[in-house]
């Protein structure tokens, strides 16, 4: 077996976000909570800020377009109107950061229950390090928190115009598994986090625009971590077992879909049968093709898990291994083969080659 494990150092490095980009994003999300607490009426609605979403659960895979910040709004409840606290948080942004297409420089876009502030690259030209914050207000709802439905004709509708929810919880049960002594590591490093960015590296190259969103791959894999099902003591067995077992999850799901780790009841949106089934049994394809780079030869086993894990902004997620060419063969070891570019095994590059 070859687990391949300076390259997947490497490639766990490449879908996490740090560096100027990190500096940023903490930089900001800092200005925008302070901002906010700062104001007299949201103050004495209690405001306290929260970061939830990836971002704060160390999730979120490069190049992390957006941070989720959580304004729980204590001395309020379902009983008062989500308009209202809308709009109040939005009057506070909005004269900070001026409207998007409406005002010079504007940076807020306003969405249908929360208010997104564009942090664009400063030196204004394309760069990782643009995002943007979305501020997202709450109230509570007995032990969890509630946020205003998307369906803003809801929301003078006493029964329907707040969502249950909790994203903090969520985030805190997330930190208790990722530092679980119980939990599989690479080294000293508790791998859950970081396989989590792989896997949803691997969401997004193979179901790019199709549902189930990165939310809900991460929820599968929560669920088979906390649930001892995961194995391995390196980054690719780690990796492979949890697409095994989140496949199986996503086929699972087609019945009675996938609950909300936190309440219970079933994640919303609902998804289709045949979407669960589609994501499932992609999952199942790419696990196949893990398990067999965990027993093929080296080259031969960066060369499928670079077409698993694909590509970002930072290039290829898994680098070549020294003496690998890109089509998963030795360097010099014949190079008509590479003219080929197959893809296939050695031996059967060879036949077509000798089929000439």
């Amino acid at each position: 077996m070859h687990p391949l494990n300076d390259e997947f150092a490497q490639a766990v490095r490449n879908v996490s976000i740090h560096g100027d980009k990190r500096d940023r994003a903490i930089a900001a999300h800092t200005e925008v909570r302070n901002l906010l607490e700062a104001d007299p009426e949201l103050g004495g609605w209690g405001i306290d800020t929260r970061l939830i979403g990836s971002y704060a659960r160390q999730t979120a895979r490069y190049p992390g377009k957006d941070v989720d910040v959580f304004l729980r709004f204590r001395n309020l409840s379902v009983r008062h109107s989500p308009e209202k606290i809308y709009n109040a948080v939005e009057r506070v942004l909005v004269e900070e950061y001026g409207v998007k297409g409406e005002d010079p420089d504007g940076r807020i876009t306003r969405q249908s229950r929360s208010l997104k502030i564009d942090f664009p690259d400063p030196e204004d030209h394309f760069s990782d390090v643009s995002f943007a914050i979305d501020a997202v207000p709450a109230v509570p709802w007995g032990d969890h928190w509630a946020i205003p439905n998307r369906d803003r004709d809801q929301w003078d509708n006493d029964e329907g115009r707040w969502i249950k929810t909790n994203p903090v919880q969520f985030a805190d049960n997330t930190d208790t598994l990722a530092t679980a002594p119980t939990s599989p590591t690479v080294g000293a490093v508790n791998a859950y986090r970081p396989i989590v960015r792989l896997l949803r590296q691997v969401r997004h190259v193979h179901l790019e625009g199709q549902r189930p969103g990165g939310l809900f791959v991460e929820i599968a894999a929560y669920y088979d971590w906390k649930q001892g099902l995961v194995t391995g003591t390196s980054w690719a067995e780690l990796l492979a077992s949890t697409m095994e077992h989140v496949a199986q999850r996503l086929l699972d799901s087609a019945q009675d879909g996938l609950p909300d780790p936190i309440l219970g009841t079933p994640l919303k949106p609902a998804l289709d049968p045949w979407q669960w089934t589609s994501a499932g049994q992609t999952f199942e394809r790419l696990a196949g093709e893990a398990r067999e780079a965990l027993t093929a030869e080296r080259c031969r086993a960066a060369k499928l898990w670079r077409d698993i894990l694909g590509t970002n902004d930072r290039g290829q997620i898994l680098p070549l291994p020294d003496g690998c060419d890109a089509a998963g063969f030795p360097i010099g070891s014949i190079t008509a083969v590479d003219a080929l570019g197959s893809n296939q095994p050695r031996g059967f590059a060879l036949n077509r080659l000798h089929q000439r």
